[in-house]
């Protein structure tokens, strides 16, 4: 119960210290035009809208199991790597080409409606809409450094998490691009497991739990072990969100189970799919998978073939051996029992979605 609690407060805090930053630059933003100042309440609505603060939770976890004591301290670096994530979901769904958030408008869709009135051509309302969700994902990086940079940490400290930040955008970027090239580019396997560590697991667990332990003091071997726990955690995240973005519930994830078959993404699921495939049943595939235009009857084909060949259970089985390769590393992490429950709950947390 008191780490339940704990838990909470610790979430309220970062909620306390990202609200603050939104109210800050909004009230700047205005003094410099009104347009402005909306594209600051947009984004302060969507963040406040969704979002379990995973990272910042990890952030604080990883810092408390190995030893750090000055929590108050450390809540402006666990709300940068929110800032850090909402910044990288704003442009992904600008990649994307989705409109939705969090079951609600996102940036972009936002603008699709403010703009419309405007714009003189479809394409234009597309462009305009991109361009201010893309100024705002910009804002959420600068705002992720200013966050640290303002934060009560030593300079050396502050040093080390400026670093694990660009290091992770860095990583996220080779990534993202990977990702966006699978769609139309030929595709070399291994690419989706690739895209895995790059995309997701760099910036989403292992710079989040390094972040903090490190500035708690951990030692190499420790370090060692919560590397292959974050990482291999990280991937399995990936692998699971794929299986969501096909085979979820959209009341749950707030996206659209379409978008990931319509836009072609290649995953470690479809690399399987397509490597069970007969001739006659990849020309089927291929017909309707990154077919924007794809007719339901298409998208259930795709589903039907995801399935029939196995692929949709390899990616289980697969995310599940990345899952107890996690739980097998903290077992080296030599952290107190409590603190191994947490890395454990943590696992079941992330990979244990409905799918």
């Amino acid at each position: 119960m008191a780490q339940t609690q704990h838990r909470t407060s610790t979430v309220n805090s970062v909620n306390q210290t990202l609200y603050g930053f939104f109210e800050r630059s909004i009230d700047y933003a205005a003094r410099i035009d009104p347009s402005y100042k909306r594209l600051w309440e947009t984004l302060y609505k969507l963040i406040r809208s969704g979002g379990k603060r995973l990272r910042p939770r990890m952030t604080m976890l990883a810092y408390e199991a190995f030893g750090g004591k000055d929590v108050e301290k450390m809540i402006p670096i666990a709300a940068a790597q929110e800032l850090l994530h909402f910044s990288l979901l704003v442009h992904d769904d600008i990649i994307d080409r989705d409109y939705t958030r969090y079951g609600t408008a996102n940036v972009a869709g936002v603008y699709k409606n403010v703009y419309a009135e405007y714009a003189k051509t479809p394409d234009d309302l597309v462009h305009f809409s991109h361009s201010a969700a893309l100024l705002g994902g910009d804002l959420m990086i600068s705002g992720a450094h200013q966050m640290i940079a303002s934060s009560m940490l030593s300079d050396k400290d502050k040093i080390i998490a400026q670093g694990f930040l660009a290091h992770s955008i860095f990583e996220v970027a080779g990534g993202e691009l990977l990702d966006t090239e699978l769609s139309f580019m030929p595709y070399r396997e291994g690419d989706a497991l690739k895209v895995a560590r790059y995309k997701t697991a760099g910036y989403s667990f292992v710079a989040p739990l390094l972040a903090g332990a490190t500035l708690a003091g951990i030692n190499e071997k420790q370090r060692e072990a919560l590397y292959e726990y974050a990482l291999s955690l990280g991937v399995a995240f990936q692998l699971v969100d794929d299986l969501l973005g096909v085979f979820g519930d959209e009341a749950k994830t707030g996206k659209s189970t379409l978008s990931d078959i319509r836009e072609g993404k290649m995953t470690y699921m479809v690399e399987r799919a397509l490597a069970a495939m007969s001739d006659d049943e990849k020309k089927e595939f291929e017909q309707w998978f990154g077919n924007r235009d794809a007719t339901d009857a298409g998208v259930a084909a795709v589903y039907n073939l995801l399935e029939s060949t196995g692929a949709k259970q390899a990616t289980i089985d697969l995310a599940n051996e990345y899952a107890e390769t996690a739980r097998k590393a903290i077992a080296d992490m030599q952290i107190s029992a409590e603190y191994v429950n947490e890395f454990e709950k943590l696992v079941a947390k992330v990979t244990e979605r409905s799918h």
